[in-house]
C-alpha cells in the first residue's frame, strides 16, 4: 500500500486540542535558544509547521523577533491565532506551496520535515535557502535513515520519511549551507530526537 501524507493534515487536525494542552507546558530546547541567540536580533523567523505556537513562536516573540508561522493543519492555526501571540503571523499552508517576498533571518522546523514526502525530501533544502538571508541560521530536526513508515501517536497515524544523514549533508552543501552540527540521537529532559541539524546560509 502507498504510503501518503495526506493523514498527517486530519490526524493534527483531530488531536488538535490535547496537543495544544500538551505544547503549552512543554520546555524550549537549548538548541532552539541557541539558534535564537545566533539569528540576527530583532529578526524575522520563519517557523515551519509551527503547530499552535506554543512553546517555541511564543518563545521566539518573548525575544523580541517577528515569527511567521505556517503549517498544513488548519485546527493547529486556529488555536496559534486566537493566541494573539506578538509579532507573529499564522498562517494554514503547506511547505511546499508556501511562498514569501521576504527573505528570512532564520528558519526553524523543529519536528516538521520529517513528515514530508519521501520523494521531495530532497526539495526542501533549495527551499530554505531561497528563504534565508546570507547569514541566516536553518534549525531542523530529522530522522535518522533511509526511512518511509506510518506511526501512531495519540490515537491517530501519522506519516514519516527521512533521508540518510549523509544525504542531508550533501543536499545542505549544495545548497549554499554551511553545516555547523549534526547532533545524531539528541537526548535533552526525557525526549530523543534522531537527528537536529544546524547549517547556515553562506
Amino acid at each position: 500500500m502507498k504510503l501518503s501524507t495526506g493523514m498527517n493534515k486530519q490526524s493534527y487536525n483531530k488531536i488538535a486540542q490535547e496537543w495544544a494542552a500538551i505544547r503549552n507546558n512543554a520546555f524550549v530546547s537549548k538548541l532552539v535558544i541557541d539558534f535564537a541567540q545566533k539569528v540576527n536580533r530583532h529578526g524575522h523567523i520563519l517557523d515551519i509547521g509551527c503547530g499552535t505556537g506554543s512553546p517555541l513562536a511564543q518563545f521566539l516573540s518573548d525575544n523580541h523577533f517577528f515569527v511567521t508561522g505556517i503549517d498544513a493543519s488548519d485546527r493547529m492555526i486556529e488555536i496559534a491565532q486566537s493566541a494573539h501571540v506578538r509579532n507573529a503571523e499564522f498562517s494554514s499552508c503547506d511547505f511546499f506551496d508556501f511562498e514569501s517576498p521576504r527573505q528570512f533571518d532564520g528558519v526553524l522546523a523543529w519536528d516538521s520535515f520529517f513528515h514530508f514526502p519521501k520523494d521531495r525530501q530532497h526539495l526542501i533544502y533549495p527551499k530554505a535557502s531561497r528563504f534565508l538571508k546570507p547569514g541566516g541560521y536553518l534549525l531542523f530536526t530529522h530522522g535518522n535513515g533511509n526511512d518511509e513508515h506510518v506511526d501512531s501517536m495519540m490515537g491517530e497515524s501519522f506519516y514519516y520519511s527521512c533521508l540518510p544523514k549523509a544525504n542531508v549533508y550533501q543536499l545542505l552543501v549544495e545548497h549554499g549551507f554551511s553545516v555547523e552540527y549534526m547532533h545524531k540521537d539528541y537526548l535533552e529532559n526525557g525526549t530523543h530526537r534522531s537527528l537536529v541539524v544546524l547549517a547556515r546560509k553562506k
